[in-house]
């Protein structure tokens, strides 16, 4: 009996998953919207989007689980075919474009916009921001936790390695490296 119920119960947990998930789909369906069939997302996903923001989302694209996706009032997202994403933060207030066939890693976040802020006095605003564009090449690898920010290009085939934080153009057929020394210390007893 307890074999059957539990059967049951994942059915059921399975079959909600993918109501949940579906729901989530629809709101990448906006008015200018370009989004291919195949397009799948996981569960665990916390998503803010505007119903008058736009995608180009392209064939195969998966956004697995737990990723951040914020795509804002007249912002657009484009993503293109093959491309897989898991547990991002995508926060896109202008033009984010990721090519094909990337590999988005766990922690990474891109971002095409920073706070304004003013210097006499000094102050930095909750809601005004610095919009920019960040484009993607294709064929782009990231490792764990890289960041990428605003007005940024980077090429194609290039592999970002963990930790890295993007802040300037990365030409095609690149490897970047975050290159921290570690020192090791004997532990005094």
């Amino acid at each position: 009996m307890k074999s059957i119920l539990g059967f049951i119960f994942i059915k059921i947990k399975n079959f909600a998953d993918n109501c949940i998930a579906e729901k989530n789909k629809s709101l990448f369906f906006t008015k200018k919207s370009s989004i291919h069939y195949s397009f799948k997302i996981g569960k665990n996903n916390f998503l803010d989007i505007s119903p008058h923001a736009e995608f180009e989302i392209g064939e195969n694209v998966i956004i697995n689980q737990s990723n951040y996706i914020t795509v804002k009032r007249k912002a657009k997202l484009i993503i293109g075919d093959n491309t897989y994403i898991t547990r991002a933060t995508i926060s896109c207030l202008g033009e984010i474009e990721i090519g094909k066939n990337c590999i988005l890693g766990e922690g990474m976040k891109i971002f095409d916009h920073n706070h304004q802020y003013t210097r006499d006095p000094f102050f930095v605003s909750k809601t005004d921001f610095n919009i920019g564009k960040v484009k993607m090449g294709n064929n782009v690898w990231t490792g764990a936790n890289v960041t990428i920010l605003k007005d940024v290009t980077i090429g194609d085939n290039v592999i970002l390695g963990a930790g890295c934080v993007i802040h300037k153009d990365v030409p095609s057929n690149s490897i970047i490296i975050n290159k921290k020394e570690l020192t090791i210390k004997p532990l005094e007893i």
